[in-house]
């Protein structure tokens, strides 16, 4: 490297610099609306913020969630395993994008309220991200 071609590696620098804070400015850009997280946080957050069971591992969430659907009506069974399978078909592992779909199902089923109560019911509380404490399992699942 010559020392002339140093100014045009540093202007080099700058602009992958600048690209990749442009790029992270319009990845948090997104609207409350953009977020599909939201409804159900705000769900759990009315029914029992002191638990703080935004911090549920995605396992965790996962537990909860197919043991609502298992008890879920007709309706809202179906479309639950529908969205699951149609959004997380090419999905290899994790439980992230079942949860997603499933929580969109039942908000879309006007259920959600009911699901963040299952959430809040199965849970004590969480001490930190992914250290929760789950509550004695119920011995039969309610009706929803």
């Amino acid at each position: 490297m010559t020392p002339s071609s140093l100014p045009a590696l540093a202007i080099q620098v700058v602009r992958i610099v600048a690209a990749a804070a442009a790029c992270t400015l319009l990845a948090f850009a997104g609207t409350a609306a953009d977020d599909p997280w939201r409804p159900y946080r705000v769900a759990i957050g009315r029914q029992c913020p002191a638990k703080h069971l935004e911090w549920l591992s995605p396992a965790d969430l996962r537990d909860v969630i197919e043991t609502y659907e298992a008890s879920a009506a007709p309706r809202t069974h179906a479309a639950m395993s529908v969205a699951e399978a149609g959004r997380c078909a090419t999905t290899m592992a994790g439980a992230t994008c079942g949860n997603v779909a499933e929580i969109e199902a039942v908000r879309g089923a006007g259920e959600l309220p009911a699901l963040a109560a299952s959430v809040c019911a199965a849970f004590v509380k969480c001490r930190g991200q992914s250290d929760c404490i789950a509550a004695e399992p119920p011995t039969t699942a309610p009706k929803h």
